[in-house]
């Protein structure tokens, strides 16, 4: 003989327990989202300018299909806003090298948005670049594209991008100062030559070094401006 008992007689307490479903995570925020763009190091917090570019960017992916596929993928390493003149700054934002090629096919428009966005600023793209230590033993060498004198030459070829650089000059004074003249191509004078202050400044602030800026018409025969 089976004996059964009913489940009548058994307190709450007693009843089998279910178990509840999980809820499911809530969606991100926009603002961790745009937080994406932005890669520090854990020890340092994002300004609230790095907040405001990476939140920049973040739009500029999500509401022009034309930037989504480039910037996607992209992020930026920290920003910094310097003064050039009097009532006049501009934003550096610096990126990982491995970017360049993605941020140039876009650079233009990208700085053009970003300057809406920061109206009143120039906007500058450098990508972040590592200057090697001296080797203390001769044998020893370090990649070309590492030393200083490399490393400042990247930095002007982003600071003036997409201009092209058609010309040098170096002076070399009795207290031996070094002036360097660059020389752009004329036919790029209507659009950079407001900004021009603007890029000395902040190669001055990067690297230390001081150069001004000039117009070649004709590389070959050396029609100086």
């Amino acid at each position: 003989v089976v004996s059964t008992q009913s489940t009548w007689g058994l307190g709450l307490s007693e009843l089998p327990q279910t178990r509840a479903m999980p809820k499911s995570a809530p969606p991100p925020s926009t603002a961790v989202l745009a937080r994406r763009k932005l890669k520090k190091s854990s020890r340092k917090s994002p300004t609230a300018l790095e907040d405001e570019v990476a939140h920049a960017l973040f739009d500029l992916e999500l509401n022009n299909k034309s930037f989504k596929s480039v910037l996607q993928p992209i992020y930026i390493n920290t920003a910094k806003e310097v003064e050039v003149a009097l009532g006049k700054r501009a934003i550096v934002i610096f990126y990982p090298l491995r970017f360049i090629r993605k941020i140039r096919k876009v650079h233009r428009n990208i700085t053009s948005e970003l300057e809406k966005k920061f109206s009143g600023k120039s906007v500058l793209l450098v990508a972040q670049r590592k200057i090697a230590r001296k080797p203390k033993s001769k044998l020893r060498k370090i990649q070309r594209s590492r030393t200083m004198t490399a490393v400042h030459e990247a930095i002007l070829e982003d600071i003036i991008y997409p201009c092209d650089i058609v010309g040098r000059r170096w002076r070399h004074k009795t207290d031996g100062a070094i002036q360097t003249r660059i020389f752009l191509d004329a036919r790029e004078a209507d659009k950079v030559d407001h900004k021009l202050p603007t890029y000395s400044t902040i190669y001055k602030k990067l690297t230390g070094r001081e150069i001004t800026f000039g117009y070649m018409t004709n590389a070959l025969l050396q029609q100086v401006l």
